[in-house]
């Protein structure tokens, strides 16, 4: 009883508890402060157990907070080695593509109805051009997407390569003053898309990615560190243990 109370105090002034709603964490604020009574009752505050527990739980600490110290000892400023790396990075991983964005009418083509959904996808095409029908209802109406209600045929942002190539190419020709696509058909679905947005290419500054950088650099600089201390003090210790 006594190690578990100890434990579940230390634990708790350690981390607090993380409570999935307000009644849990009275619940648990409850139990705690009334094993607490309990233990004062019993004098169980005064326990050399308790003593002695209190003791490794601030030395465990005071081990952590030294180690954390020794990791950010000496760390340099990373600034130019950040400006090297973007450098060498900038042409893969800093270079956006471009992106694109459009609503999708999304339509099942069993086998024998090609010609019929194409022609219904054509005729929603004529009464959206002709400002009839809001395109958005349309796709809500007459869409077969898996995902209708939670995109609202909202393809997201996408780069080449994340849509299959007729798609993309279709979407790429789109624009405030085209937003309409062609009807097309792929792998038994057709399609007509209405534009609604799109990214040009472009190249992330290092400004705006300095701070990732930076962050990768000094983590790295931590590890190295801990690493060191370790192998240092286990050697020590080995020299120790075969002088005696």
């Amino acid at each position: 009883m006594l190690r578990y109370l100890t434990f579940a105090l230390l634990y708790a002034c350690a981390f607090p508890a993380l409570a999935a709603d307000d009644t849990a964490l009275s619940e648990t604020t409850y139990i705690r402060n009334t094993l607490i009574q309990q233990g004062l009752e019993r004098g169980l505050d005064k326990s050399p157990e308790l003593e002695k527990l209190v003791t490794e739980f601030r030395n465990d600490q005071l081990a952590r907070l030294a180690l954390d110290a020794a990791r950010e000892e000496g760390m340099p400023d990373f600034t130019a080695r950040a400006e090297e790396l973007y450098q060498a990075r900038q042409e893969k991983q800093y270079q956006l593509p471009l992106r694109l964005r459009v609503r999708v009418l999304e339509m099942a083509v069993k086998e024998g109805d090609a010609t019929a959904i194409r022609d219904k996808l054509n005729g929603i095409r004529a009464e959206v051009a002709a400002g009839k029908t809001d395109f958005k209802a349309a796709v809500m109406a007459h869409s077969d997407a898996v995902d209708l209600k939670l995109t609202e045929g909202d393809s997201q942002w996408f780069q080449q390569g994340q849509r299959p190539d007729v798609f993309f190419q279709a979407a790429e020709k789109l624009s405030a003053n085209k937003p309409l696509s062609e009807v097309f058909i792929h792998n038994h679905k057709a399609y007509l898309l209405a534009f609604l947005d799109r990214k040009a290419p472009e190249t992330r500054t290092f400004a705006e990615v300095k701070s990732e950088i930076m962050t990768e650099l000094q983590q790295e600089y931590r590890t190295d560190r801990e690493k060191m201390l370790l192998e240092s003090l286990s050697t020590a210790f080995k020299s120790q243990q075969a002088a005696r």
